[in-house]
C-alpha cells in the first residue's frame, strides 16, 4: 500500500511537470469515455433493462403462428384454453391495446388504454405506487368501472397529484374511477396512458376467429421457454384437433418478453452507437499512446538514472502504468461529466411523441452501472494506452541512455516502428468511421427525400380514433367522414382533403391475404397485399394517377356493389395476362369478408420504408369499408401547420367530444419514422469528426517527432546545398508511406463493416465508390496537410543554428 501511494504521488507530479501533456490526454479520455458512457446509459435502460421489474426472464409473450410461419395475435378462445390446459405458467395474462377519447375539461384529447386482466399485474411482479390494482370481481361486466394511471400520464395531466384517487375520469363517454398510480419502473406497454379491467362478453369468450388478443406469461420455477414452447405446442395441436375449421393451421410460439419489447432495431441501433464509441476510444487510446511514447523519449535518462540506483525493471513498469491508470481515471472524472452533457442533449432532441413508444427512456440517467462502466474504461484505457509506451522504457539501457547524445535520448528504430503503428491504427479507424457515417448519411438523406414527389413538407397529417360505443356501425362511420371531409375542403388554403389508413413510405400499410374468384389458391404460396380504405381525392392529393379504369365516386356507397382500385404490382402478380378491370377478388380468407370488384389500376406506390420489397396493394372506397381509425391528409401551396388550428375547429364543430391525435406534416410524420437512424448518423457524424481530428494530431505527432529527430540531417542536407523542396518532399514521402498503409487498412475495414450496413442504406451501394474515393481522398488530404506543417517549419530553420546544436 505504502508503495501504491508513492506510485500515485510520484505519478501525480508528473502530470504537474507536463500540463500540457496532461491536459491534451486527459481531455482526449474524457471525451472518449464520455461518449461511451453516455451510450452505454441508453442502451442499459433501454436495451438491457427497458423495464426495472422483478425477475423479467421469467416472462413470455406467446401469439399464434400460422403454418406459413406469420405470427398473428391470439382470439380469446384460445386464450382460455391456454391458461386452463398448461402447466409451465404461474400465471397467464391477456390485454388489448386501444384508444379512448378523455373528454372533460377543454379539447377531448386522445390517449391510450391497456384493458388487462386482473393477473396482468401478478405476470409481471409489478403493484401500484399509490392505491391499488383491481381485482379479479372489478374484470366482470357492469363492475369494471375502475382505472389505473401509468406514472408519465399521472405526472402530465394531473401535475402529479398525490390526492387523485377516488377522482373520477370520463374516457369514451364512460366514467371511471382511479383507484392506483402505477411506478416509473412500470413501462409496459410503453405507450399505456391508462389501465382498465378487461371485461369481455360471453361471444368475445367464444371467438376463435378474432386475433386480437396479447398474452403474456410468467414461467414458474423449473420451466424453460423451450419446455413452455413444447407444452404449448402440444395445447395447439390438441386444439387443432377438437376445433379443426379455426384452429387447424395455427400453433403457438413462446418467446421471451425482452427479445423485442423496443423491438430490434433498436437494440441495432445502440450497438452501432457503441461500436462506434469504441472505436472512438481505441484511437483516443493510440493517440495518448503517442503522446506517451514522445514523452517517454524525454524521459529515459529519468528512467535510466533510476534502474542504475537500483529499480528494479518491475518497479520502472508498475510506475508508468500507474501515470496512465491516473490519467485514465482523470479522464473519467471528465468523461462522466460530458457523458451527462451528452446524455442531456440525447434526451432533449428525442421527439415525445417518439419517446413514448420506448419503454425505459424515461428511466435514461448516468446511475451506479454508468458509473462502474465509465471507471472501468477509464482503467482498460490507462493500460491500453500506456502498456506500449511503458514496455518500450521497460528495455532502456542504463548505459546507453547516460550517455550524452546517444540515440537512446532521442528514440529508437523499434520506437520509431511502435509510434508509426499507432498512427496507422489512429488513420484506419478513423477512415472506417468516416465511411459507416458518410453512408448512413447518405442513405439517410436518401429516405428523407424518398416521397418528395407527394409534396411532404406541404401536407398536413392527423388521425382520429372513433370511440366503438358512438360509431359502432359503418354507416354512422362513413358519415362522419364524408361530413369532416367536406368540412376540411372548405377551410382557406386547401387544396385537397382526403383519408386513408396509410401513406406512402409511413410503414402502416396493413398486409391481408388475398383471394381472387374461380382460381384456387396455389399451394405453398401466400398472397396478399396492402388492404387500403382511402376516400375520394386521395389520388389526386397525392398526385397518384389511375392508370385504368376510374377512381372512387360518389356512386360508390354502401348499398353499391363494393369496388377496390389495384395497384400496378397487384395487376403483375395475380393478372400478368389478363384484364383485371371486372374481376372480383376477396381481402381475407373469410366467408363474411365481401367480394370486391375491380374497376381501376392506380401507379406503383410503395408503402414501406424499411421492406425494400414492393407490395401489391387493395384500395378499397372509405365510404364502403370505414375504417375506426383513419388518417387525413390536407395539402396546401404553403405551411400546412398554419392549418392545423382551423381543421381542429372544423372537427370538434361537427364533434366536440372527437379527440384529434398526431396532428403533424407529412415530413414530421416520416422523420419520426427515422428517429432510430437519425441518432444513429449523429452520433457516427461526431465520432468520425473527433476520430479524425485525433487521427490528424497523431500525424502531425509522428511528423514533429520524425522532424526533431532528423534536425541534424536536414540541417547538413540543406548546408550542402540541397534544395528545399527537394527535402520537404522527401520528409513527406515518409509521411506518404504511413499514409497509404493507413488508408488501405482503413478500407479494407470499411468494406466488411460496409456489408454490415447494408440493410440501413437505402439506395446506397456498401461499397459506394464515390464515398470511398471521397472519403479516402479528404482524409488523405487531412494526414498529409498534418505532415506538411512540421516538415515546411523544418525546412525553413537555419541550417547552421541546427548544426551548432549538435
Amino acid at each position: 500500500m505504502n508503495s501504491l501511494l508513492q506510485d500515485l504521488r510520484y505519478a501525480a507530479r508528473q502530470m504537474t511537470k507536463s500540463p500540457g501533456f496532461a491536459l491534451a490526454a486527459v481531455l482526449s479520455l474524457a471525451i472518449g469515455i464520455g461518449l461511451n458512457t453516455a451510450v452505454f446509459s441508453g442502451m442499459d435502460a433501454i436495451v438491457l433493462r427497458p423495464l426495472a421489474l422483478p425477475r423479467l426472464d421469467r416472462v413470455v409473450t406467446l401469439v399464434e403462428q400460422s403454418t406459413s410461419g406469420t405470427y398473428e395475435q391470439v382470439t380469446l378462445a384460445n386464450y382460455q384454453d391456454w391458461a386452463r390446459n398448461s402447466h409451465a405458467f404461474e400465471e397467464l395474462a391477456v390485454r388489448k391495446d386501444t384508444g379512448v377519447a378523455l373528454t372533460g375539461d377543454g379539447d377531448a384529447e386522445q390517449i391510450a388504454a391497456s384493458f388487462t386482466s386482473a393477473g396482468f399485474f401478478a405476470a409481471l411482479k409489478t403493484n401500484t405506487l399509490l392505491g391499488r390494482v383491481y381485482r379479479e370481481d372489478e374484470c366482470e361486466r357492469g363492475h369494471d368501472s375502475v382505472a389505473i394511471l401509468s406514472y408519465g400520464f399521472w405526472q402530465r395531466r394531473f401535475g402529479g397529484d398525490s390526492a387523485i384517487l377516488g377522482h373520477r375520469i370520463e374516457l369514451d363517454q364512460h366514467a371511471y374511477t382511479i383507484i392506483g398510480v402505477m411506478p416509473k419502473s412500470m413501462q409496459y406497454p410503453s405507450t399505456t396512458d391508462v389501465y382498465l379491467p378487461f371485461a369481455p362478453r360471453s361471444e368475445e369468450l367464444a371467438d376463435r376467429r378474432s386475433r386480437d388478443y396479447l398474452v403474456i406469461g410468467r414461467l414458474k420455477d423449473g420451466f424453460t421457454v423451450r419446455q413452455a414452447q413444447a407444452e404449448m405446442r402440444t395445447v395447439a395441436e390438441q386444439l387443432a384437433r377438437q376445433y379443426p375449421v379455426t384452429n387447424k393451421s395455427w400453433s403457438v410460439h413462446v418467446a421471451p418478453l425482452l427479445d423485442d419489447i423496443n423491438g430490434p432495431d433498436t437494440a441495432a441501433y445502440y450497438r452501432m452507437m457503441l461500436g462506434g464509441t469504441l472505436f472512438v476510444l481505441m484511437v483516443v487510446c493510440a493517440n495518448v499512446a503517442n503522446l506517451q511514447m514522445a514523452r517517454g523519449i524525454a524521459r529515459r535518462p529519468e528512467i535510466a538514472m533510476r534502474s542504475a540506483l537500483g529499480a528494479t525493471r518491475w518497479c520502472v513498469l508498475r510506475q508508468l502504468l500507474t501515470e496512465n491508470i491516473l490519467l485514465g481515471l482523470a479522464g473519467a472524472v471528465g468523461g462522466v461529466a460530458f457523458g451527462a452533457l451528452c446524455l442531456r442533449l440525447i434526451v432533449m432532441a428525442m421527439p415525445a411523441r417518439v419517446a413514448r413508444y420506448l419503454a425505459g427512456w424515461s428511466n435514461i440517467t448516468l446511475d451506479g452501472r454508468a458509473l462502474a462502466f465509465s471507471l472501468l474504461l477509464a482503467g482498460l484505457a490507462g493500460i491500453v494506452a500506456g502498456l506500449a509506451p511503458a514496455l518500450d522504457s521497460w528495455r532502456v539501457s542504463a548505459i546507453d541512455n547516460l550517455k550524452a547524445g546517444s540515440r537512446g535520448t532521442i528514440g529508437s528504430g523499434r520506437t520509431h516502428r511502435l509510434r508509426n503503428l499507432l498512427a496507422i491504427v489512429q488513420m484506419a479507424l478513423a477512415v472506417s468511421l468516416v465511411i459507416g457515417a458518410t453512408l448512413i448519411g447518405k442513405g439517410l438523406d436518401v429516405w428523407f427525400h424518398l416521397p418528395d414527389r407527394y409534396r411532404p413538407n406541404q401536407t398536413l397529417t392527423f388521425s382520429l380514433t372513433l370511440p366503438a360505443t358512438r360509431y359502432a356501425t359503418a354507416e354512422q362511420r362513413s358519415n362522419l367522414y364524408t361530413d369532416v371531409l367536406a368540412r376540411l375542403r372548405t377551410l382557406p388554403g386547401v387544396t385537397h382533403a382526403a383519408m386513408t389508413t396509410a401513406l406512402p413510405y409511413d410503414d402502416s400499410g396493413w398486409l391481408r391475404d388475398v383471394e381472387i374468384a374461380k382460381r384456387p389458391a396455389n399451394a405453398g404460396r401466400f398472397e396478399s397485399a396492402y388492404y387500403m380504405p382511402i376516400s375520394g381525392g386521395y389520388f389526386d392529393a397525392l398526385g397518384i394517377p389511375v392508370v385504368a379504369g376510374r377512381p372512387f365516386n360518389s356512386n360508390d356507397s354502401l348499398s353499391s356493389q363494393p369496388v377496390a382500385i389495384v395497384s400496378e404490382r397487384f395487376v403483375r402478380e395475380y393478372f400478368p395476362a389478363g384484364n383485371p378491370l371486372g374481376q372480383h377478388i376477396r381481402m381475407g380468407r373469410d366467408s363474411q369478408e365481401p367480394w370486391l370488384t375491380i374497376v381501376g389500376v392506380a401507379k406503383e406506390t410503395d408503402y414501406s420504408l424499411w421492406d425494400p420489397t414492393i407490395h401489391a396493394a387493395v384500395y378499397v372506397s372509405s365510404t364502403q369499408a370505414a375504417p375506426a381509425s383513419p388518417l387525413f391528409l390536407l395539402t396546401t401551396d404553403g405551411d400546412p401547420m398554419v392549418l392545423a388550428r382551423s381543421a381542429h375547429e372544423a372537427i370538434a364543430h361537427l364533434d366536440r367530444l372527437l379527440p384529434v391525435d398526431a396532428m403533424e406534416t407529412y415530413t414530421g410524420l416520416l422523420r419520426d419514422n427515422l428517429t432510430g437512424l437519425i441518432y444513429v448518423a449523429a452520433m457516427l457524424g461526431f465520432d468520425a469528426t473527433f476520430a479524425l481530428f485525433l487521427a490528424a494530431i497523431g500525424i502531425f505527432a509522428v511528423m514533429s517527432n520524425l522532424v526533431m529527430e532528423r534536425r541534424r540531417e536536414i540541417g547538413v542536407r540543406l548546408a550542402l546545398g540541397a534544395d528545399r523542396e527537394n527535402v520537404l518532399n522527401l520528409i513527406l514521402a515518409r509521411a506518404g508511406r504511413l499514409i497509404v498503409v493507413g488508408l488501405a487498412s482503413g478500407l479494407g475495414f470499411a468494406l466488411l463493416l460496409a456489408s454490415g450496413l447494408r440493410n440501413l442504406l437505402q439506395g446506397v451501394k456498401p461499397n459506394d465508390p464515390v464515398v470511398f474515393a471521397g472519403v479516402a481522398g479528404m482524409i488523405a488530404a487531412v494526414a498529409l496537410f498534418s505532415s506538411w506543417l512540421p516538415a515546411r517549419r523544418a525546412v525553413q530553420d537555419d541550417p547552421m543554428a541546427a548544426l551548432r546544436e549538435e
